[in-house]
């Protein structure tokens, strides 16, 4: 019996390496694979807002819909996929999105049939970019009357 217990502490010394080597192996795996669409990409820079907003009637004709023209200087971000236009009556107001245009646009004319006469308005513009916004500081607008004035 005396010569079997070399061989079982032996056993389990063998065993328990394999396994700590079976743990290693599995941990290294998990850190080497890819995420599912391809490789995870770390973005270590923030989306700029786009700054420079302006907002303007524009095409005022006695009795017609009223027309705003939006534009803003690019934000200084390259990686911008597009901007979204956003619309409210007050300056902290519930916002409503207006348009989504290119990253390559920086002017937008809002022909809203639901825009009106002798109102205020407030516009933003947000950078997008995937999931990431960065929006502009609003400005404000004043339409005319119907007739122009």
């Amino acid at each position: 019996m005396r010569s079997g217990r070399p061989l079982t502490g032996f056993a389990i010394l063998a065993l328990l390496a394999l396994a700590a080597l079976t743990s290693a192996q599995v941990a290294f795996a998990v850190f080497n694979k890819t995420a599912k669409g391809g490789p995870i990409t770390i973005a270590t820079s923030t989306l700029a807002a786009p700054t420079g907003l302006n907002t303007l009637q524009v095409n005022c004709r006695i009795k017609k819909t009223p027309e705003v023209e939006v534009d803003w200087a690019a934000s200084s971000s390259s990686y911008v996929t597009s901007y979204s236009l956003e619309r409210a009556t007050s300056s902290n107001g519930t916002y409503t999105a207006v348009a989504s245009v290119n990253a390559e646009l920086t002017v937008y004319t809002d022909k809203s049939g639901s825009l009106a006469y002798s109102t205020t308005y407030y516009y933003r513009v947000s950078a997008i970019y995937r999931s990431w916004t960065a929006t502009s500081t609003v400005k404000s607008v004043k339409t005319l009357n119907s007739n122009c004035a």
